[in-house]
């Protein structure tokens, strides 16, 4: 990066982290929102993409730095990003850059994202390294989702909202899934588990 940069990566991003004389106008911008996150860095070309969060709302931008001996001035843009879109840019983002770390926001929905690991580890018997890299997460993060939404879906077995059938061809699935929420729970949940296998078996 340019002088001044050295430590700059990917993560939470301070003003004291970029070469202000450089990027002016990101250094204002930084010194009036919440938070900011580089998620894309080009050190040859002295890009960065960020993701900002500014009175609850999210906005990405793309930075490059001025750099005289080049004759390069700073090119500046950005944009506000709806809630909806955020989960398909950040997907886009890591593409681009390495798996996430440590402090940036939750990006992906249980619902969505996690739906469909759930069914591809649970019922189709997918590795979770190869779920990780089709949808470019990290291995720990697949895992961190798959563990979220499995003991949502043995809830909803336990509370009746899904209903089990020795007939169903997932039903052995099923009850697995119910062990390992036993398994992972305590006292009186982790009791009403054990119960409730009892009746199926």
């Amino acid at each position: 990066m340019i002088t001044g940069e050295f430590k700059l990566t990917y993560g939470k991003i301070e003003l004291s982290s970029i070469n202000t004389g450089a990027r002016r106008r990101l250094a204002k911008k930084l010194v009036d929102i919440d938070e900011a996150y580089v998620i894309s860095i080009d050190q040859e070309k002295n890009y960065l993409l960020i993701l900002t969060v500014e009175g609850g709302k999210w906005r990405i931008i793309a930075d490059t730095a001025a750099d005289p001996s080049r004759g390069q001035v700073e090119v500046y843009r950005e944009a506000g990003i709806d809630e909806a879109g955020m989960p398909i840019v950040c997907r886009a983002a890591a593409r681009w850059g390495k798996d996430r770390v440590p402090g940036r926001p939750s990006i992906y929905d249980d619902e969505k994202e996690g739906q469909e690991i759930f069914v591809q580890h649970v019922y189709e018997g997918k590795s979770i390294r190869a779920i990780a890299a089709d949808m470019h997460m990290s291995p720990s993060t697949v895992q961190k989702i798959l563990n979220r939404v499995r003991m949502k879906v043995a809830k909803k077995m336990l509370d009746g909202e899904l209903l089990l059938s020795p007939e169903s061809p997932i039903y052995a699935k099923s009850l697995d899934v119910l062990r390992w929420a036993m398994k992972n729970s305590e006292g009186e949940e982790q009791e009403k588990y054990r119960q409730f296998l009892k009746t199926q078996i």
